[in-house]
């Protein structure tokens, strides 16, 4: 298991929408498309350029513009089908009345509408999140249960949940359990950077070589000189993450982690870079783990202590914790669920949630993993983290909070914040959780959501819907 990246960077299903053939010639699909992906929490626009071969080029308007290449453009009549291996995605549609009409695919599949005309940049509003919205959202996905939380700076709060802690089991959630937060953890590690700097413990320009090369003396020369800043703004050059056999050999659970954290760098400081520091972003789980690895180098003592006595602790975050929240057999806590195999019964396809309760196989990603993924909560606790953050808290001084909340490269990305329609947002996957949190200063809100639902591709959307939703019903 790995943590979930962005939208238009992650892994695929395949989908088919059948549609009517109205169209008569290929030349109706030349030319500019436009269209935009609804992730609930953010809108995706989208411009699409077909010309004769057929050939097509998509360009993602919100994410630099950038240009993604197409593999295969077929048009069959009404029907138009576009192949994006690059990014592990497919769209399949149908052209009526002028206008594509289909699904974009990857990981989940997401409707997707192309027209002549461009999209507005500003999603419409969010609908105000109530106890029967949650509902309606996590009955429409599938998912076992839902959880949104949300708080103003003036103390108006809102916490809902839905659901069941495990497929099969009678437990409801509450609005007090606790929920595996994946990627989330990584502003956290940021945060506690923060605070080893201003404690004089690290600086911002500790190099990975002059930190580790002790330990790891024959990493990549390209990596000698990547600094905190670029490892937790992705801008190190790292691959995203190691070998999956490889990750498979470090053990789920540890004591003391720091041994099989400094293991884990050097696996990955002997990987091919990515591409040049700085210049490339690539979201990478390795360079977080790096890092941890770094401040226990620094601090002489495993990431999950100083997390606890720098971040959590002072936030009185008492419910914060390690891997899967819960007690073996209890069920005291939401079960994180993934995909069991496929079934085929009477003509019908059935892929059933399988619950990971704490003592299966496989509940969490392995302890090397925790700087970048590993952290659980209550969204009440997770509340306290996101004001500390909006608020700019007493937490950490003023230049401090800048740092952490501004790209030191350029981009999107700060440090385990990803710029977002003005707030600042970030989500995380297990592969058998999903979370979403955001905070909007300008506004002086915070919210939270999440489901034990590990089908990212799928949660994205209502998960982001209600994360949004939540604020506004604050704002």
């Amino acid at each position: 298991m790995i943590s979930r990246r962005p939208f238009l960077m992650g892994a695929a299903a395949s989908g088919l929408l059948a549609g009517p053939a109205y169209a008569q010639s290929a030349a109706d699909f030349l030319g500019e498309w436009y269209g935009a992906l609804d992730l609930g929490s953010q809108r995706l626009r989208l411009r699409l350029v077909v010309s004769e071969g057929p050939r097509s080029v998509l360009y993602s308007v919100d994410q630099g513009n950038s240009a993604i290449p197409v593999a295969t453009t077929r048009i069959e009549g009404a029907q138009f089908i576009l192949s994006l291996p690059v990014i592990n995605a497919s769209f399949r549609g149908a052209l009526s009345g002028g206008r594509i009409e289909g699904q974009f695919t990857q990981g989940g599949a997401l409707p997707l509408v192309f027209t002549r005309e461009e999209v507005a940049a500003a999603a419409p509003p969010a609908q105000p999140l109530t106890q029967a919205r949650l509902v309606q959202l996590r009955t429409q996905a599938g998912a076992p249960a839902f959880a949104a939380a949300a708080a103003n700076m003036s103390g108006r709060s809102i916490a809902f949940a839905d659901g069941l802690r495990a497929v099969g089991r009678t437990e409801a959630v509450t609005t007090s359990d606790k929920w595996h937060l994946g990627s989330i953890t990584k502003s956290m590690t940021a945060t506690l950077v923060a605070r080893a700097v201003e404690a004089g413990g690290a600086s911002w320009n500790d190099t990975v070589y002059g930190v580790l090369g002790g330990a790891i003396p024959d990493m990549r020369p390209e990596y000698r000189d990547v600094t905190f800043r670029h490892l937790l703004s992705h801008r190190a050059g790292l691959q995203g993450n190691i070998d999956i056999p490889q990750l498979a050999s470090f053990p789920r659970a540890s004591a003391d982690a720091r041994a099989d954290r400094v293991a884990y760098a050097r696996l990955a400081l002997l990987q091919t870079p990515f591409g040049p520091k700085e210049q490339s972003f690539e979201y990478s789980n390795n360079g977080y783990v790096i890092a941890g690895a770094m401040l226990e180098a620094k601090l002489a003592a495993p990431w999950e202590t100083l997390i606890q006595r720098h971040v959590f602790d002072p936030l009185g975050m008492a419910s914060a914790g390690q891997g899967a929240p819960g007690t073996p057999g209890a069920y005291d806590q939401p079960c994180g669920h993934a995909p069991g195999p496929t079934t085929v019964r009477n003509g019908q396809t059935s892929t059933p949630l399988v619950p990971a309760p704490p003592g299966s196989p496989i509940t969490d990603n392995p302890a090397a993993l925790g700087p970048a993924g590993r952290v659980h909560a209550t969204l009440e606790d997770v509340l306290k983290y996101l004001r500390a953050h909006c608020e700019r808290s007493s937490l950490l001084r003023t230049e401090s909070w800048d740092a952490l909340h501004t790209p030191p490269f350029g981009g999107p990305y700060a440090m385990g914040w990803s710029e977002r329609n003005g707030a600042l947002w970030h989500n995380g996957s297990n592969t058998l959780w999903y979370a979403e949190v955001m905070f909007d200063r300008s506004r002086g809100v915070v919210a939270a959501a999440a489901t034990n639902d590990g089908r990212a591709g799928d949660m994205g959307a209502p998960i982001g819907t209600a994360l949004m939703g939540a604020a506004a019903a604050v704002a």
